[in-house]
């Protein structure tokens, strides 16, 4: 499946939802508030199965009273049109990865449109409107951004720091684990997701790579999302670019989400769901155990 069939796949699981079941997502949903010049981040995998988590943000965000929030995004691939140019860029070839490496978006400088058809902000912004109506308030902005080729050196990243917008907040996404046969995880490293002892595991993992991420240890934060199979190696260095101070991540809930039936392959095969913070957290020392 292309960026644009999971865009579909997702906008049907939110139609069959309707305004009541996304409103119980919102009503379900934990309370979570932004560290100052942190980010929140969540996933945009099944809402049924990790909507309380794309919902936590939604309304930490209206409860801000901010007016402009700022979205980091994961480009799946780009549009279907620009397959040739993606695989052109991901093998190095100069003139495409010039064209790529950049932050795109509605509204960002060259922009050429190649995230149209992406999906991963679509349940956020869903859940983000129907936060401000229910609280009576008008729905904040959002500035959305898909970094590419971000590599271990965020900071030279086009259209990175058109992001700084004084009085923003700012939320990422990420699925940070995909895992199993329909992901390509050899055989003998497979781990069952209905087994007792797998979340612990893998919420030991991802704290690791999280806290390489919130101590600007690219080049290890990048190896380990290579090693987990994450969508957060772009989206991440770009989001904790844009942190100004120290700090430190928190994962605040994990779950594993079933991808077996989408993919018709058997299981285990699964994806990590997580609802985290990073930011400076008052008393406590801007690090992370690695």
């Amino acid at each position: 499946m292309r960026a644009g069939d999971w865009k579909r796949w997702y906008a049907a699981e939110r139609a069959a939802l309707g305004e009541p079941g996304l409103a119980r997502l919102l009503d379900a949903a934990p309370t979570v508030a932004f560290p100052p010049h942190g980010a929140l981040v969540f996933p945009h995998a099944r809402l049924a199965a990790c909507g309380t988590h794309v919902a936590a943000v939604a309304k930490a965000v209206v409860a801000s009273g901010t007016s402009t929030v700022v979205a980091l995004g994961v480009l799946h691939g780009g549009r279907a049109a620009d397959a040739a140019d993606v695989a052109a860029a991901k093998a190095g070839e100069p003139a495409a990865v010039e064209r790529l490496r950049r932050c795109h978006g509605p509204g960002a400088p060259c922009d050429a449109g190649c995230w149209t058809e992406e999906f991963s902000l679509d349940n956020f912004k869903a859940l983000l409107d129907l936060a401000a109506r229910r609280a009576g308030k008008p729905s904040p902005q959002v500035i959305e951004r898909y970094p590419v080729l971000v590599g271990a050196t965020p900071g030279s990243l086009p259209g990175l720091e058109d992001l700084r917008i004084p009085g923003a907040v700012l939320v990422a996404t990420t699925d940070p684990a995909h895992h199993g046969h329909g992901y390509g995880t050899p055989p003998a490293e497979i781990m069952d997701d209905a087994a007792p002892s797998t979340a612990g595991r893998v919420l030991s993992a991802l704290a690791r790579t999280f806290g390489h991420l919130a101590r600007r240890e690219y080049h290890a934060f990048l190896k380990q999302c290579e090693e987990q199979r994450s969508d957060f190696r772009d989206v991440g260095p770009a989001m904790r670019e844009l942190i100004d101070t120290p700090c430190t991540s928190r994962i605040l809930d994990l779950r594993l989400v079933d991808y077996s039936d989408v993919l018709e392959t058997p299981r285990p095969t699964w994806v990590a769901a997580a609802l985290a913070v990073f930011g400076n957290f008052p008393g406590q020392p801007a690090s992370n155990p690695a």
